[in-house]
């Protein structure tokens, strides 16, 4: 039948993606350096970029359902 098709990265992705690129060439162009608290921002939003890009590939559960069903199994 029909499979969704599995976009490589979403529009979510895309805005914290390009917002942390802006942001660091902002805070280059107007500050000369990242020696402040301003470099947190564009940060954050890499990170969080990151985790939401990795996360749809990777199994960030680590098994835990399962070895929470199999342990409540046992326990019956």
């Amino acid at each position: 039948m029909y499979e969704p098709k599995r976009e490589f990265i979403t529009t979510s992705e895309t805005i914290l993606f390009v917002s942390s690129l802006f942001m660091w060439l902002y805070i280059v162009r107007f500050f000369g350096t990242i020696d402040s608290a301003w470099w947190i921002f564009p940060l954050l939003c890499f990170l969080l970029f990151l985790r939401s890009f990795i996360g749809r590939r990777v199994d960030l559960s680590f098994n835990w359902v399962e070895e929470e069903e199999a342990r409540k199994s046992e326990q019956k």
